[in-house]
Parts: C-alpha cells; structure tokens; sequence
C-alpha cells in the first residue's frame, strides 16, 4: 500500500519527478519509513491469512467429527426405532409404537416392577375340536380367530405379550403406562366376547365350526421388560400374578369373563356382575374373590350380549358316567349319572346320586357313545341335581343330542 501523502502518489506515477524528489535525502529517508511500515503491514495480514487458514482446517476438521457422530447417532436411532418396532409393532397400535418411540420409556427396555392388568383368553375344548379336522383348517380357525382377538385389544390400547396356541396373554398399561389399565382390560375383554359372534359368524361361512372363549383378567404387580439373552429376548412380563390371572381363567366356561377382586376394586360401583365366588387356586395361599362380570360403566360403557337360551327335555334319559378331574389328570372314580335335559348353550341337566362340588371339571362318557370322551364344568349343583356346561363337546355327541327325542 502506498503512503497516504497524496504527493507520493503524483511523483510515483512521474518517474522523473519521482527521482528528482528522492535525490533529496531526507525525502528518500521519508519513503523508506513509508516503504519500511508497508511491509510490516503486510507480513502481518500473510500471518492473520495463515492463521485464519489453519484455524479453518481445524473447523473443517472438527466439523467432519461431528458429522460423523451425527451420521452414527442416526444409525443407532434407526436401528432402535427398527428394534422397538420389531418387537411391538406386531403386538400393539401403532399409535403406542410412536409413543413409544417418542418417549424415554422407548430408550430404556430394562426390566421393572409395575402393577398392570393382565389379560389371559383361552378357547374351551379346542383340542378336542382339533381331532376331527385337518391342519389346514386349525390353522384356518385360528388365524380368524385371533385376529379378530387382536384387533379388538388394539382397540382398547392393549398389549399382546404372547399367543400360546389359542390362548393369547395381553397386558394394559405397559409398555405404554395407562391409570385406567383395569378398567380397559375389563371393557376389552367383554368386548372380545361380544367379537365372538362375528367370528362364529366368520367360521361358519367357511364351513368350520363355533368356538367358545373364557377370559380371566387380574390387576397386580408384574416385572415387565426386555426378557431373554443376547441371542434371544422379547418384551414381556414374568411373576406370580400372571400365573394367578391364569388359575382365574382356567374356572371359566365359553362365554365368560371372570376378574379378581384387585380389579374389580379399581373399577367400583361401575362394575356389573352376576355375582362372585371364593376360591382357593393352587399356589396360592389365602382365598381370593372372583366376580362373574356382566359389563361395565363409565367411559368404556359396555355389556355383555344377552344370552337366552330354553331346556330341552328329553324323553329318554341318557345313562353316563363321569369322572372328576384333578389338573389334567381324572380322579380315578367314575361315577354313574343320567342326562336329562340339555340347550343350545352347550347347558346340560344331569341326575347323580353324589354330591359333586361347584366348579369342578368333569369327563363324561355316554353309555350310547362309549370311548366318546366330553368335558364338561359344574355351574350349578343341588342335591340330587347337577348343571353342567360342556368345555368340550365331540362332535358325535353334538349330534346324539340334537338327534333325541324330546319330551311334549
């Protein structure tokens, strides 16, 4: 840069003026200083340039960094994301997907203690429906029924945790955390019952036959998380009042939705029953109350479809014989019986000469079909008086009795 006196700027420009002037010494000794302060002006913009430049390729470099932590960061999130999905996205809505996703409980899939509602359906006398059918048409049976099943605990924001066969195993309030987990458990499993009449509905137009479901539900303290190894692991909930949920499902008969006491603690005069019992399941120590529900009020409103149904006597008795059960095992005894009247409820009226306890679970055989094995468990007992509701009933004995004679 030239020195800012004007006249240096005229003489420059005039070489001949320019060497007259600097013939003078103290004017030459002036542009010296002018040229001298230049460049030191000048070597100190090449060292800003220099250090301007080598800080830049730091930026660039730190900011390549962190790209590539960005970049990783994406992948990891993707590869949650897919995680998440994979294991509940066959299992629940994908409105409780997203949340999850969204969330930190999405993050963080460690095992947890939390008291939820748990939700166990189990189709009676589904094995014995089997053995007359080929493996085609099981598989056929079951994929109608389940998933109507499912459908309808999305409905209800639940959370299918495992099918083991035709039963199905569902949880409220987790992974999601919901205060109302009781109340939609028990909302959700009456509207599963009412769902059976279209599955019914369903398997008859592809000539298979009717299914009848029983359906126990349980509020209680579960440990819920990412369960399994390294190798293997699903989300899922493990501990004793799993294992009680499923006691209470094992005394219902088709068509019923039992519930525990916790359960129906939580839902309070908004509950609707037909009544309750006590009962002493095994492993567990004290009686627990189990209400026989009808519907329930308040914002899942919902009731039980009527059920009617009339006696058909019949004119000749039906000499049996049938055997308490003990798990899966028979007591040993048979002891002789007769049918007298029966419904299109799968109820049937036997005569017995014993006392035999509420609740129990029978196999009866038929003197007209013997090696015909039907199950069937006590609803009502009275001296003398037995009824029954069949869990199983073969087909041959479906059309024994429709078959019969009845009493005018």
């Amino acid at each position: 840069m030239l020195p800012e006196d004007p006249r240096w700027r005229q003489l420059l420009a005039d070489p001949e003026a320019a060497a007259t002037l600097l013939a003078d010494p103290a004017a030459r000794a002036e542009f010296v200083a002018a040229a001298a302060a230049l460049q030191a002006e000048h070597d100190d913009l090449v060292l800003l340039h220099d250090s301007t430049l080598e800080h830049a390729n730091e930026i660039e470099e730190q900011l390549a960094v962190k790209i590539e932590q960005v970049e990783a960061l994406v992948v990891e999130l993707e590869l949650r994301n897919a995680f998440i999905r994979q294991v509940f996205g066959r299992h629940v809505t994908d409105e409780v997907v997203n949340t999850l996703l969204a969330s930190p409980e999405g993050r963080q899939l460690g095992g947890e203690r939390r008291t939820l509602t748990i939700l166990i359906s189990d189709l009676r006398g589904f094995s014995t429906l089997c053995e007359g059918l080929g493996p085609e048409q099981v598989v056929a049976i079951l994929n109608i029924y389940l998933g109507a099943m499912a459908d309808v605990i999305g409905e209800y924001r639940g959370s299918i945790n495992e099918f083991i066969g035709d039963a199905i195993l569902a949880v409220f309030g987790a992974p999601v955390p919901q205060e109302d987990h009781p109340e939609r458990a028990v909302a959700c499993a009456i509207a599963m019952q009412r769902a059976m009449g279209r599955v019914n509905a369903d398997l008859a137009e592809h000539g298979l036959p009717a299914l009848e479901m029983g359906i126990g539900v349980h509020t209680g303290e579960v440990v819920v998380g990412n369960i399994g190894s390294n190798r293997r692991a699903k989300y899922g909930v493990v501990g004793r009042h799993v294992n009680l949920t499923s006691r209470i499902e094992s005394y219902t008969v088709g068509g019923q939705v039992l519930i525990s006491g916790s359960a129906a603690e939580a839902l309070g005069d908004r509950l609707h029953t037909r009544g309750s019992f006590e009962v002493r399941p095994k492993g567990v120590r004290e009686p627990i109350t189990i209400h026989d529900v009808t519907g329930v009020d308040g914002p899942f409103a919902i009731h039980m479809a009527e059920e009617t149904s009339q006696w058909r006597v019949l004119a000749e008795p039906q000499r049996l014989s049938f055997t308490a059960l003990e798990g899966k095992d028979t007591g040993g005894q048979e002891i002789p019986a007769v049918l007298v009247a029966h419904d299109e409820l799968h109820n049937a009226e036997l005569h017995v000469t014993t006392v035999v306890p509420l609740r129990s679970d029978l196999k009866l055989v038929l003197a007209a079909l013997p090696g015909v094995d039907a199950y069937a468990k006590v609803v009502a007992s009275t001296a003398g008086r037995v009824v029954v509701r069949f869990t199983a009933l073969p087909r041959a004995l479906t059309e024994l009795l429709e078959g019969l004679p009845l009493r005018t």
